[in-house]
């Protein structure tokens, strides 16, 4: 099991001004991590946090749809020991109700090439250090599809496939690749929907926790967890539950 010490530790966040993002980026902190870039498209909504944890925050102009951004954090970042994937999109959108192709590109963009073009800009570097992890944001709705967002959905599936798949290359290595795999969270892209929502500085805990146990996939709230639970024993039941919404 790769366990992944904080303390002492430089992590990049991706979209880590608002929600689980940020809320990560102080748990971080807080768990002694020595520096945090901190990947936003406006740095200036990092202000607060850069006043708060000085020299040991660095804002990053980050926007995971350009190349060009993507170069210039991984250019400015060569320390990097834990990347988090959270930058995301919830672009809404199925066959029935339209928007169907639109939506499925604005999630596959951000959600799934975004991500896929970060981890491979910090990859050799990961590569490199004595101990480190990649943790990407799925869903548990990326396990099982909830009709309601299946293009959103089907982007955060994608996303657990890519983790597997890195998980595999990497098997030989020191680079802890874990997925995470929340529920509704109570953050502004989740702010429509009329569910019991956790919060994210409950999620960020419990992902840091998993880093430092090593976890593979991370349930990081309460619905979550007894999804994770139910996946496990019977992902056609989950599946069955889910198409409901």
């Amino acid at each position: 099991m790769k366990k992944m010490k904080i303390e002492g530790k430089i992590a990049f966040v991706s979209g880590s001004n608002r929600g689980i993002g940020k809320a990560v980026t102080i748990a971080l902190l807080e768990h002694g991590a020595k520096k945090v870039y901190a990947g936003a498209r406006d740095i200036t909504t990092l202000n607060s946090l850069k006043s708060c944890y000085g020299n040991r925050l660095i804002p990053v102009e980050l926007d995971v749809t350009n190349d060009e951004s993507i170069a210039n954090a991984a250019n400015l970042a060569t320390d990097v020991e834990i990347l988090i994937n959270n930058a995301g999109v919830f672009s809404v959108g199925n066959f029935i109700n339209g928007n169907l192709l639109e939506s499925l590109q604005i999630n596959f963009d951000v959600n799934v090439l975004g991500l896929v073009k970060l981890t491979s800009a910090f990859l050799e570097t990961l590569k490199k250090q004595e101990s480190a992890a990649i943790a990407s944001v799925s869903s548990i709705i990326g396990l099982a599809s909830m009709p309601m967002g299946l293009t959103y959905c089907a982007s955060k599936a994608a996303v657990h496939s890519i983790i597997q798949g890195l998980r595999g290359e990497l098997k030989e290595s020191n680079v802890l690749v874990a997925g995470v795999y929340p529920g509704p969270i109570d953050t502004e892209m989740a702010k429509d929907l009329d569910m019991t929502k956790d919060s994210p500085e409950n999620v960020a805990e419990n992902i840091i926790k998993g880093l430092k146990d090593g976890l593979e996939d991370i349930f990081p709230d309460m619905m979550s967890s007894e999804v994770g639970k139910a996946y496990f024993e019977s992902p056609k039941a989950v599946e069955k539950q889910f198409s409901g919404f």
